[in-house]
């Protein structure tokens, strides 16, 4: 076991060590030049196709940065190593070489999330570099490897705002998409190409005479010619040249250019004795070899030595470390080798990759083995590797490779490992009815017990993770409290991470639900479990579950601090634009609707709910929903209201969350009977009687709190309104009183109030009207609600109107101002004809590029303003409009027809 870790750390090492610098490399003028007058060039680009000496070139400059004093850390990648997060930790490991405290606060959170918060990782690893006076050469060979944008938009992030003294170094086959024009202009970047690092004539005549080979001019010239200075190219010649004076023969002619490495490939191949050939065929299939992973591939019992010999013969042969246990082979020898390998015997080449499967499963090596058992084309080995560290990729939020690889196995073979079927049931789940993934479910549970033994194993638990999450997705909520009283009574007894997500799941359903004591417990007892969790993706949730639950109270102020404090905690960690942070974008995006902060409310709930992440509450993505039709109402846009309502509608029936269902109906009749058209009221009449309240409210009827009941019970309240019969609307508000819980539902009760306020007044009870409203108001200006006031219409606005003329408390009179500039007052009969007039010609371009859903930036980017001129230009429209923030202004400006 030691041995077999030592050697998988041996070939970690070698992937972050810098390959020797030989005796014979052909220096590079063209860099030496540049790194002599740009002494403080953040990055270095050497972008060319291989063979043209990339990496020779880098471990030159590593040398000679090493030289200097500098500290060097060097990763060097391999095809299949897309994965952000083994990018990540490689390259925090590299630089821990050098510097071995880097990385550490990354290396904990990179642990435990769900996806790989880059952005935030990024600042980490930044702050660390500001705090260490070292300077660093940090070189990143075969970057074509990564396409993954997030880790590319890192590394260019760290170009920008690592300290001086840090440099970067990047070995490309292709120019990566990163900002290099930016880096061009400020000269903050040395590139080289392949025309740099083309050898000439005279360098090709050097190379050649080194390596025992010599040529008159005239074929000088026609090799020049035609390898172009391709540095693999002219080694290979130098190979071929040498074997042909050997036997001495002289060269009077060159192969033709067409097929000339493929030639010169298999000329060099062709000269080595036949054991050779087969030893070099065998070694081909593995990107690293060590001389134990020799023998093994060839059947030999003296690897070290067969691989120093390959080293020595220049045979395209590197060692990737200085004590020489790892080597490789360069990769255009490599694919000509394996090609020819494939060809002649295919059966040979699998059993190989096979051999090479099960050497790397015995020395702790799972990726290397399972790419292995893929070439090899054995699905059941496949299968049997990657079930085993299954579990270990998914704890770790590897979803992506396992999902990868599980693409290699075929259905029939897949269904006998239940890692397999559960990674299928994580992609097939979301689309899935809710008994069908239950039955999926509790197929993949019979295969790892009963659950009767105590405590549950990790796969079990495992599964119940996912079933939990499913059903607090589908609106399952009691499976989820059912199975977070389980895990409770065993909790610490198994995989923390996967104990504190279930009975997070659970806390939340119980709360929801209505049972509040038991949810509370329950959350307190999964915030126990934080210290033993590396990450922070649970413990931000338990945060944002809270931030959500603390809204449900009506405490609004403190859900705004408990926002604020996520925001400030948690937005470093995992970046602005993480899929991690879309729950508490949701949570925050409702405190500020409620507040009417509406200003890029919008496109965070576009951004946030256009995404999916592993944990997804229905109720969070549902209230969002709600959220984005009643910003949608309040910017004149009722149409999209509408439709946004119709698709929750039907995304909550598909789901059976008759809950939601009931709210987005609720809030459909509620818009349409703002319009007053009798003919309106008679379609919303029509369809509030033939909705099956009844049926709705039975799923919910074992609850404290029944969600249908409510909505149900609120749009009645405003039906008898809109009939003006107002006794009936406030008995109705007295039964719905009756239905909130203690402590609880702050929002409704408020609303409630309004809504009764409103009927005292048509009643002819003005002091008792007016004594509610300033309850509600005063209540609602602590908190900083303003939107139920919005919401309920123009009888609202009459009633604060009224209140507003004998209101003496500044702060109220202030705060019943600010609502009534929400609505366009009767008073104000500006035309559009006047208003046109009042805006300058550069304001009308602005108020449009906004109303286009445009930020100020990119109204600067677009009309060539600062920012600071969008933002006073949006100022002087604000008050030429008599409005207050922008989506007041472009909803004034559809109304009088600017747009």
């Amino acid at each position: 076991m030691a041995s077999a870790d030592f050697i998988a750390g041996s070939l970690l090492r070698s992937r972050l060590t810098p390959p020797l610098v030989k005796a014979d490399y052909l220096s590079r003028p063209r860099l030496h030049e540049a790194l002599v007058h740009h002494p403080d060039a953040r990055v270095v680009l050497i972008a060319a196709p291989a063979g043209f000496g990339k990496s020779s070139a880098l471990a030159a400059l590593a040398e000679l940065k090493r030289e200097q004093g500098w500290s060097v850390a060097w990763l060097s990648l391999e095809a299949g190593e897309d994965d952000p997060r083994t990018f990540w930790q490689m390259l925090i490991e590299s630089v821990r070489q050098s510097l071995p405290h880097f990385g550490q606060d990354a290396s904990e959170f990179l642990d435990n999330t769900i996806s790989v918060p880059v952005a935030a990782l990024v600042e980490s690893l930044i702050m660390d570099l500001h705090h260490s006076e070292q300077p660093l050469l940090l070189v990143v060979d075969d970057l074509h490897v990564i396409t993954d944008k997030a880790t590319l938009d890192g590394l260019a992030r760290l170009v920008q705002f690592a300290p001086a003294g840090v440099q970067l170094a990047f070995g490309s086959r292709e120019l990566p998409p990163m900002p290099l024009a930016t880096w061009r202009a400020r000269h903050w970047m040395i590139e080289l190409g392949q025309d740099d690092l083309r050898l000439s004539q005279e360098e090709t005549r050097s190379y050649l005479k080194r390596h025992g080979g010599e040529l008159d001019d005239k074929l000088l010239g026609k090799l020049t010619q035609q390898t172009e200075g391709w540095m693999v190219g002219v080694h290979l010649a130098g190979l071929w040249l040498g074997s042909e004076q050997a036997k001495g023969r002289e060269v009077k002619a060159l192969p033709e250019q067409e097929g000339m490495a493929d030639y010169l490939l298999a000329s060099v191949f062709e000269q080595l004795p036949a054991d050779l050939q087969e030893a070099v065929l065998a070694l081909s299939v593995a990107s690293q070899i060590n001389g134990d992973l020799a023998n093994t591939l060839t059947g030999r019992t003296d690897g070290q030595a067969l691989l120093e010999d390959l080293e020595a013969k220049q045979l395209f042969f590197v060692p990737l470390d200085r004590e020489r246990h790892w080597y490789r082979f360069h990769h255009l020898f490599a694919d000509f080798a394996r090609k020819r390998l494939q060809s002649q015997n295919l059966k040979r080449f699998r059993q190989l990759h096979f051999n090479a499967s099960l050497w790397f499963t015995n020395h702790h090596m799972q990726n290397l083995a399972i790419e292995h058992a893929c070439q090899a084309d054995d699905p059941e080995l496949l299968a049997a590797l990657v079930n085993a560290c299954g579990l270990e990729l998914i704890n770790r939020g590897q979803l992506n490779l396992l999902y990868r690889w599980r693409l290699n196995v075929p259905d029939a073979i897949a269904q006998q490992y239940p890692i397999l079927v559960l990674a299928d049931v994580w992609t097939q789940a979301a689309s899935m009815a809710l008994p069908e993934a239950n039955r999926l479910l509790d197929q993949l549970l019979k295969r790892w017990g009963d659950g009767q033994e105590q405590p549950w194993s990790e796969e079990f638990l495992a599964v119940q993770a996912v079933r939990g999450v499913i059903a607090l997705q589908k609106d399952d909520l009691q499976t989820c409290i059912s199975l977070a009283r389980t895990v409770a009574k065993q909790m610490g007894r198994s995989n923390s991470f996967l104990e504190a997500a279930i009975v997070l799941c659970g806390g939340f359903a119980a709360c929801v639900m209505g049972w509040l004591e038991q949810g509370q417990q329950l959350l307190q007892l999964a915030q126990q479990q934080v210290p033993f969790l590396k990450g922070n993706f649970l413990a931000m949730q338990m945060g944002n579950l809270q931030m959500f639950l603390e809204l449900e109270r009506g405490r609004l102020g403190q859900a705004r601090h408990l926002a604020n404090q996520l925001r400030e905690q948690y937005t470093p960690w995992f970046g602005a634009d993480s899929k991690a942070l879309i729950l508490p974008a949701i949570s925050q995006s409702l405190v500020a609707y409620e507040q009417l902060e509406l200003d890029g409310l919008s496109n965070r709930l576009c951004w946030a709910l256009a995404n999916i992440d592993v944990i997804n509450p229905i109720d969070l993505y549902a209230r969002g929903t709600l959220c984005m039709a009643r910003v949608q109402r309040l910017a004149g846009k009722d149409k999209e209201a509408l439709q946004t309502l119709a698709q929750m509608q039907s995304s909550a029936s598909r789901a059976q969350a008759w809950r939601f269902f009931s709210l987005a109906l609720a809030e459909e009749l509620a818009l349409l009977l703002q319009d007053g058209n009798a003919e309106t009221l008679r379609k919303v009449e029509q369809r509030f009687k033939t909705t099956e309240w009844a049926k709705m409210a039975e799923r919910y009827s074992a609850a404290p709190y029944n969600p249908v009941v409510w909505s149900q019970g609120l749009t009645q309240v405003r039906l008898h309104q809109a009939r003006s019969h107002f006794s009936e609307a406030l008995h109705e508000i007295t039964r719905l009183r009756g239905l909130l819980l203690p402590g609880w539902h702050g929002l409704q009760r408020l609303r409630l109030d309004l809504l009764a306020a409103v009927s005292y007044q048509a009643l002819g009870y003005r002091d008792r009207a007016h004594n509610l409203l300033v309850q509600t108001l005063v209540q609602s200006e602590k908190e900083g609600l303003r939107s139920i006031f919005i919401e309920e219409g123009l009888a609202v606005r009459d009633l604060l109107r009224e209140l507003e003329s004998n209101e003496r408390q500044p702060a109220l009179q202030s705060f019943i101002r600010g609502l009534l500039s929400f609505w366009a007052t009767e008073e104000d009969t500006t035309s559009a004809e006047q208003v046109q007039e009042m805006l300058t010609e550069r304001e009308r371009e602005v108020v449009v590029l906004a109303a286009q859903g445009m930020s100020n930036e990119q109204i600067g980017q677009q009309l060539d303003l600062a920012l600071g001129t969008v933002k006073w230009h949006l100022h002087n429209i604000y008050e030429k409009l008599r409005v207050r923030n922008r989506t007041q202004a472009i909803r004034r400006a559809r109304e009088l027809s600017l747009l």
